[in-house]
């Protein structure tokens, strides 16, 4: 209950101004906390396969656990109008038949079939067979966001959704978000919860604009954009002088470091995470001076079934960066300048490289590893 009340306090003051901004944006995990695991076929092939499964009851605890604060969801409608959580349109990436965990080979709409039937045919995709479990109701999933003190941010363009999250978890618990103006009218008719507009693919995106868009909905309110030319430093600083938040959605590595850089107050990602300023690590690396001569290999032999590996970086030039074997960053400073960044994994031993190009110098780094 703490944490969450820290949480809500920590929403009030985001973005009143560049010279508040917090240590760390608020960080949410896009569709919970979920997981892959690499499955290798019996011709040596391998894919991805969903652990826990994204926008499930299970997500929201994986979420919690990893320490976001709130988690993203999607909302649709089945054929009966039973608001469900799904992203598709279709079930066929995210379940498989309930009798005999088979594939759909046809597609299956979700508008199409009754809740009925979904509940009972079809099960979430997952290598794990505890996992295979039905889609999660809106109502049960924001109850667990309850439970767990996890704010629930509604990608969704359904009122009603609006009206359960706000009887469900008040002003402070929620978080509406879309591109339709008239459908975030709705939500600030019931709730004062924080309203984050996508400013989607209207010619006129200028922070000029998007600002006034959000004077008439009137509030809490911010911007979130997929589009990372539109969140620049300038646009970012427009944004956060009149007290709006302003929320990087899901950019691909290395793209939300510049979106810390350019200032967003809320981090809507997949992967990222952030070094904790009151979390000890469990295992660490700390380098000064390095330069072009002496890149950094590092691979921890400890398997942790939950962990981030993060970085904080003082340096100037260019620097390639490679965390897990899987998220590269080449990062470029003119002149002296920190950066903070990191990523979440599951079932890994976690490892670091790092070279620096001529003429660049990386003055400190540190690497922490952190276990959940």
């Amino acid at each position: 209950m703490r944490r969450f009340l820290l949480i809500i306090a920590l929403l009030a003051t985001l973005g009143v101004s560049a010279k508040r901004m917090p240590e760390n944006p608020l960080m949410i995990a896009h569709r919970g906390g979920w997981t892959k695991r690499v499955i290798t076929a019996p011709d040596g092939s391998t894919h991805k396969e969903f652990v826990v499964p994204e926008n499930s009851i299970a997500a929201v605890g994986m979420a919690k656990r990893f320490g976001y604060a709130g988690i993203e969801c999607d909302v649709k409608y089945t054929a009966d109008s039973v608001m469900i959580i799904m992203h598709d349109r279709t079930l066929n990436r995210t379940l498989r038949r309930a009798a005999d965990y088979s594939p759909l080979t046809e597609p299956v709409k979700v508008a199409e079939i009754t809740f009925e039937a979904l509940r009972r045919d079809y099960v979430l995709a997952s290598d794990d067979p505890a996992m295979r479990v039905p889609v999660p109701t809106l109502e049960e999933l924001l109850a667990e966001c309850k439970k767990q003190g996890m704010i629930a941010v509604l990608h969704s363009k359904i009122p009603a959704s609006y009206v359960v999250a706000q009887k469900m978890l008040g002003d402070e618990g929620w978080v509406a978000f879309n591109s339709y103006d008239e459908t975030l009218v709705e939500a600030r008719k019931i709730s004062n919860c924080l309203i984050l507009l996508d400013p989607g693919q209207q010619k006129n995106q200028s922070a000029e604009r998007t600002i006034q868009r959000l004077e008439a909905l009137g509030g809490r309110c911010g911007v979130s954009s997929m589009n990372r030319r539109l969140l620049t430093e300038e646009y970012c600083r427009a944004m956060r002088e009149k007290g709006f938040e302003v929320q990087s959605s899901i950019f691909k590595t290395p793209h939300e470091v510049q979106a810390l850089r350019n200032g967003v107050t809320i981090l809507l990602t997949d992967f990222a995470k952030l070094p904790e300023p009151k979390q000890r690590s469990v295992m660490k690396l700390r380098k000064r001076n390095i330069r072009t001569s002496q890149p950094v290999n590092k691979q921890w032999s400890r398997e942790l079934e939950c962990g981030a590996l993060t970085l904080e970086i003082d340096f100037a030039g260019t620097v390639t960066i490679l965390l897990n074997g899987e998220k590269r960053y080449q990062l470029t400073r003119n002149g002296r300048g920190v950066d903070r960044f990191g990523m979440r994994f599951t079932e890994a031993a976690p490892s670091l490289q790092v070279e620096v190009a001529e003429g660049g110098i990386i003055r400190s780094l540190k690497a922490d590893v952190y276990q959940y």
